[in-house]
């Protein structure tokens, strides 16, 4: 009497799902990076929370500057040659501000991606 290979096969049912296997080979070093990649994920949030709340408290610090000096000329307390806000002031802001920019980027983009092994 002979047996039918394709009957008993097909009433075999997978021992192991991709779900069973990607939870059967994970191991310490996948963690630890998921782990590794939350905490850059929340220093990148933080730093560029911190660029964003440095570069509002410097321009609202000129915005009161600004208006400060406007009333003080228009009191005739000051005379308008003595301002301090002026277009030299306003560049170097502006230049501060994009090499801030540039350096947060950098940052963060090491931070994300560090080099492993070389000189980076």
């Amino acid at each position: 009497m002979a047996v039918d290979p394709i009957a008993i096969t097909a009433n075999l049912e997978p021992t192991i799902s991709l779900g069973d296997e990607k939870a059967h080979f994970r191991n310490v070093d996948d963690e630890v990076k998921r782990g590794d990649l939350a905490i850059r994920r929340q220093f990148a949030r933080n730093v560029m929370l911190l660029f964003a709340a440095t570069n509002i408290f410097v321009m609202v610090g000129l915005g009161w500057l600004s208006v400060h000096e406007t009333t003080a000329i228009a009191a005739k307390l000051m005379l308008p040659a003595d301002h301090i806000v002026d277009a030299k002031v306003v560049m170097a802001l502006l230049g501060a501000t994009t090499v801030q920019l540039g350096t947060v980027v950098y940052t963060v983009a090491r931070a994300i991606f560090p080099v492993t092994g070389g000189t980076g």
